[in-house]
């Protein structure tokens, strides 16, 4: 949890273990964020590169920093 940044506290109970597990080992060299998509699915993904300024159908919930080794 050290690595996770929550942007989105009301969404962030819904997220599956799986897609935290998943953001953690994606996030070797860059960010990943957890995300709701506009059909409802909670997923791992590249961000676009900062979720403040982000548009569309996507919240983002939370962003997993890479790990440091």
């Amino acid at each position: 949890m050290d690595r996770i940044k929550i942007l989105d506290q009301s969404l962030w109970h819904q997220v599956p273990r799986e897609v935290i597990a998943e953001a953690e080992h994606a996030a070797k060299e860059a960010p990943v964020w957890i995300a709701r998509q506009g059909n409802g699915h909670i997923v791992a993904m590249d961000g676009p590169g900062d979720p403040e300024v982000a548009t569309g159908d996507v919240m983002f919930i939370a962003e997993v920093a890479p790990s440091r080794g």
